[in-house]
């Protein structure tokens, strides 16, 4: 069963988390609460919530480098607290998403932070091909409706919107992004629409 579904253990942080709601995902989940195989994705749903509240100094000095080079989902937390503190022209951290990529790309959270990195980076087909790689992540769609939309490319961005409702119905992350590619639509239709 997935542990993001409705019925799954983490379906109420990893809402919080969407909605951005960083604060409590920090202050209301306890990864000690959850069961084994939970509690490091609920680690690096707190650890992107600390960088997106602009933790990120806090999250690099929380994972240390031996726990980065142990486990991929913390290589790709520590690069990406790294990217964000830097700014997105650290070469740095953007050489170290690629080589983390290449190396651990068929890892969830790899594709999300890396292929993240490497959207903001400009190297937006580095990313999709990347995140290509997902395995029905609804994090994943959304993130590649993101990029097509950057790149005006609204045609692909409904095109994998669609795909996704097929296997996630009414999931909101699924919601969000048919909402942006409307907003893009009827922004670009008619341009009084934008005042």
């Amino acid at each position: 069963m997935d542990p993001f579904s409705a019925e799954g253990e983490l379906v109420n942080i990893h809402t919080a988390f969407i909605q951005g709601q960083y604060q409590l995902v920090l202050s209301d989940f306890d990864a000690s609460d959850f069961s084994e195989s939970n509690r490091l994705p609920v680690q690096v749903l707190q650890y992107r919530a600390q960088v997106e509240l602009g933790q990120a100094s806090e999250v690099l000095s929380a994972v240390s480098s031996a726990q980065a080079s142990s486990t991929p989902d913390l290589a790709a937390v520590r690069i990406y607290a790294l990217f964000v503190s830097k700014g997105a022209q650290d070469e740095k951290a953007v050489a170290e998403a690629e080589k983390l990529s290449e190396a651990q790309g068929d890892n969830l959270t790899v594709q999300l932070l890396c292929g993240t990195i490497l959207a903001r980076a400009g190297k937006q087909e580095q990313a999709l091909q990347l995140l290509a790689k997902h395995q029905g992540s609804l994090d994943a769609v959304a993130l590649i409706v993101q990029i097509h939309l950057s790149q005006n490319r609204t045609d692909l961005a409904v095109k994998e919107a669609k795909g996704a409702r097929s296997f996630a119905q009414d999931a909101l992350l699924v919601n969000l992004a048919e909402s942006w590619i409307g907003i893009r639509q009827v922004c670009f239709s008619d341009p009084r629409s934008i005042t």
